[in-house]
């Protein structure tokens, strides 16, 4: 129990570290020379390098961003020996933590005074390792209720709600569930 406990921080500890890389910074950085948050919207995200600097720098970026989230789903289960689809509360604990340590990495980097993007395409990126279909659902969903209130707002909102309930209900995992309340109240 000790050393899945110690595994579990150390993955807390990685993830965290991982999703604080400041990837759209540094490639802001290379390209222009110019520092990111003094650009366009000063988020340090996918959308600002696209719209301040140029699709390929944004391109680039998002390819990062969502290798964050695809590694911190596989460094979890190497670390802890666990397949996907897990099937025990130990493996989605521990996943979970690592993705959400994640993702509040890339919110709050340490390395840019706790600046950063918001985490979508890390996130996404691991749902999609971790349940598909819910992200298909979840997508659907967001697709449904735009063009029913013609609101991008409310589709979003509405998709946020229904996805970690979605995300519990398709995994059969309480603590799924709960960690995708968890990157819910984040986002």
């Amino acid at each position: 129990m000790a050393s899945q406990s110690g595994a579990t921080l150390a993955l807390i500890g990685a993830g965290y570290l991982l999703g604080s890389i400041p990837l759209a910074w540094i490639v802001t950085r290379l390209v222009t020379g110019k520092e990111l948050r003094s650009l366009g919207s000063g988020n340090v995200g996918v959308m600002n390098v696209a719209l301040s600097v140029t699709r390929w720098a944004g391109l680039l970026v998002f390819l990062g961003e969502a290798a964050k989230g695809a590694l911190a789903v596989l460094l979890a289960t190497r670390v802890t020996q666990c397949r996907l689809p897990t099937t025990g509360a130990f493996c989605d604990l521990a996943i979970g933590a690592t993705v959400l340590a994640t993702v509040v990495g890339t919110r709050w980097m340490v390395w840019l005074r706790f600046a950063g993007g918001r985490g979508n395409t890390a996130g996404l990126a691991a749902m999609l390792l971790l349940s598909w279909e819910t992200l298909a659902l979840g997508f659907g969903l967001w697709v449904l209720i735009r063009l029913a209130s013609q609101s991008s707002f409310w589709a979003t909102r509405v998709s946020l709600l229904a996805w970690p309930v979605l995300f519990g209900l398709l995994t059969r995992s309480w603590i799924y569930l709960a960690f995708g309340l968890a990157l819910t109240a984040i986002y």
